[in-house]
């Protein structure tokens, strides 16, 4: 199944919330296939989650030097103006300490974070909770280059809300 995104109505304080699939027609991943591992039956698709596909995950191992994967998901169905972002930290295979994350907004502006995915067990995690809202997202990068040793890097589900 194709599907990648979905909106739904009012859901907590938002009218529109659109989650970005691994796989779907809004990701890209980049970088040599034998890197990129899958995951079946994780993720937020993979348990039960919600109405969307693929139901897997993705990981890659971490490193330092370039990126040799990375990947980018794009809010081409979602709320432009003010939005929240949330990423998808898979209960499996995501252990990194440092995630590095890169938000694009406002048609330019970048916000550098990230997440320690060892503390997150099938959760949503909001981007920044001291200040969540951002203009006109745009894209959501993760990449496989912390330089903070060697561990699992999850590559999952992306939502953005407005």
């Amino acid at each position: 199944m194709a599907l990648a995104v979905f909106s739904t109505g009012a859901q907590a304080a938002h009218a529109a919330v659109s989650i970005y699939a691994n796989n779907g027609s809004y990701y890209t991943a980049y970088g040599p296939s034998q890197y990129w591992y899958n995951v079946d039956n994780e993720g937020y698709c993979g348990n039960g989650g919600g109405n969307c596909s693929p139901n897997n995950m993705k990981y890659t191992w971490s490193g330092c030097g370039d990126p040799v994967n990375y990947a980018v998901w794009t809010n081409g169905a979602g709320p432009n103006g003010w939005a929240t972002h949330d990423a998808y930290i898979p209960g499996t295979n995501a252990t990194n300490p440092g995630a590095p994350y890169l938000l694009g907004y406002n048609s330019g502006s970048q916000y550098h974070f990230t997440i320690n995915q060892n503390s997150y067990y099938d959760a949503w995690v909001r981007t920044d909770p001291s200040d969540p809202w951002w203009y006109n997202i745009g894209n959501v990068w993760l990449d496989d280059n912390p330089c903070n040793g060697t561990s699992k890097i999850g590559f999952d589900e992306q939502k953005v809300a407005d």
